[in-house]
């Protein structure tokens, strides 16, 4: 059984198999090499894994695509549930430990040799369950529920993210992007959202849209300058949008808060190799 699914998944066309699993064929082939590495690296001993290395990789896209179940997950590799949760956890370190599968990082947005003429932050949230334990500091009161933030750095030309950072849900967006520490060069442009005022006292050169006060309304002028920054911000909305097409990035996270990061570089960079449409 575990075999046919298996293969079965392989003979799908590339646009059924990126909607089945959320990445492409050839990425798919790249992750399982890294994972066959893995396996010839490792001294044979103990017993034998439940599923061979592409069932591993089949079984952990199918995690965070789906996010379902360990118990569902489980009935349908006729594995049990324990065992999902340790095939995942192997599978991701395999995968972060390769560093084939990872962002381009702070670095180079402060590289004097890369220096980018301007990059985008925006922050998304996942909503999480409720902690026992300091329940106000993951509370998010513009979901009006306990959240985990994300924070993306994004290039505005190709629409690759670069960086991200996470925190808890009551984190302010700009004190997010500053407790992240995330070194901006001086030469690049920042285009952010009304969360973010008050960055340009940190970092200069910096464009976020003109707010509106009750004696003071937008003119024209700024009414134009906000929705020209609009349409420069609109390609993080559409990278938001294709990160959460991974369920676990959407749905109530319910595992380890401890691994979110950790998914959230693997899954961002997964995005990053989805060609964008034009």
């Amino acid at each position: 059984m575990t075999s046919s699914k298996y293969e079965r998944t392989l003979r799908l066309n590339q646009a059924q198999f990126r909607r089945k699993t959320g990445v492409d064929l050839e990425t798919f082939a790249e992750m399982e090499a890294v994972l066959h590495e893995r396996e010839a690296g490792k001294r044979r001993s103990g017993r034998p894994p439940a599923l061979p290395v592409g069932a591993q990789l089949l079984l952990t896209l199918e995690f965070w695509r789906e996010y379902r179940t360990s118990f569902h997950l489980g009935q349908d590799w006729d594995i049990h549930e324990t065992t999902v949760g340790r095939t995942v956890g192997r599978v991701e370190e395999a995968l972060l430990k390769s560093g084939r599968f990872s962002l381009p990082g702070k670095k180079t947005l402060r590289d004097a040799d890369t220096v980018f003429t301007a990059v985008v932050v925006d922050v998304s949230e996942v909503p999480c369950e409720r902690p026992n334990k300091k329940q106000r500091a993951w509370y998010s009161g513009k979901k009006k529920r306990h959240t985990m933030k994300l924070q993306l750095l994004i290039h505005p030309v190709t629409s690759k993210i670069l960086c991200v950072a996470t925190g808890r849900g009551a984190t302010h967006d700009l004190r997010l992007l500053r407790e992240s520490k995330t070194p901006i060069h001086p030469e690049t442009e920042l285009i952010a959202d009304a969360g973010y005022q008050g960055i340009q006292h940190q970092h200069a050169f910096t464009r976020t849209p003109k707010k509106a006060s009750k004696h003071h309304p937008l003119t024209d002028a700024q009414r134009a300058s906000n929705r020209q920054l609009a349409r420069v911000r609109l390609p993080v909305e559409h990278v938001i949008r294709r990160l959460k097409v991974f369920r676990i990035m959407k749905e109530t996270y319910r595992h380890r808060r401890r691994r979110f990061h950790l998914r959230v570089n693997l899954i961002a960079a997964l995005c990053n190799r989805i060609p964008v449409r034009t």
